[in-house]
């Protein structure tokens, strides 16, 4: 049975998917809803339409468990949707989101930070469609692996025809710890109109010995200098949830590093 949820007033809201399945998100004109998932352990979608000038950010914190998770989002004209996804999972996840930006002045974006750990499998499939003239989208995202781990990012921005000076970006930047762990990046551009911008960029390896080294030269000891900078690339994330989750996300990266 597909649920629909209708949101009509500002604030935050709390979606359990324990109880909701593959619910229908329709957020109403001008409404500003920040949304907190809580996952079981199934495969779950989700489907949004965002209307005029409304804004949606959607918060995933994964903790300990196998998840699986598809997203579709529609926006209307000067409408946001913007997700946020703290992944910390030891096991496999999967993550999978469609937004379709046909609405002039729409704007998306999809953050994320992982790490990946003891032969785990994650895998993220990002696409953005743009229809809209002004419409924007960017795909950022940082992941850390370890004990033969394996990541995959796939990114999709499509700017089809006639979708004038729109934007699209996508960084993602990945350390691996041991010769045995795996991260694929995949950004794709796909532009079908000429007046616009597009932009990508690809990182992955070791963790940089020069920096390493300038910390050490400061006194610290090399597995403190690799977990300070650990920490760095992948505490940012915390900023954009509420301060208990915030905290959790530092303690969760503290304790697995």
């Amino acid at each position: 049975m597909i649920n629909d949820i209708i949101i009509e007033k500002n604030g935050n809201f709390l979606l359990d998917l324990t109880s909701e399945k593959n619910p229908i998100i329709n957020v109403k004109k001008n409404v500003n809803i920040t949304i907190d998932l809580l996952i079981n352990e199934d495969t779950n979608l989700l489907t949004f339409f965002v209307q005029k000038y409304a804004k949606v950010m959607l918060r995933i914190f994964y903790k300990n468990s196998s998840e699986k998770l598809e997203i579709l989002a529609n926006l209307d004209e000067f409408s946001s949707f913007d997700a946020v996804f703290a992944d910390f999972s030891r096991k496999n996840t999967s993550i999978k989101s469609n937004v379709i930006l046909y609405g002039d002045g729409a704007n998306s974006s999809f953050k994320f930070a992982t790490l990946a750990k003891e032969n785990s499998i994650k895998k993220y499939n990002i696409s953005f469609d743009h229809i809209g003239n002004k419409t924007s989208s960017n795909l950022e995202g940082y992941l850390v692996c370890e004990n033969e781990a394996f990541v995959s990012v796939n990114g999709i921005s499509h700017i089809e025809k006639n979708s004038i000076k729109s934007k699209a970006s996508q960084k993602i930047k990945g350390i691996l710890f041991d010769e045995k762990s795996k991260a694929t990046a995949n950004p794709i551009l796909k532009i079908d109109c000429d007046d616009i911008e597009a932009s990508h960029a690809c990182s992955i390896g070791n963790l940089n010995e020069n920096h390493i080294f300038y910390l050490m030269s400061r006194g610290i000891s090399e597995d403190e200098a690799r977990k300070l900078i650990v920490e760095g690339y992948l505490n940012p994330i915390s900023a954009y949830f509420d301060e208990q989750n915030a905290n959790e996300i530092s303690e969760k990266i503290k304790g697995e590093l």
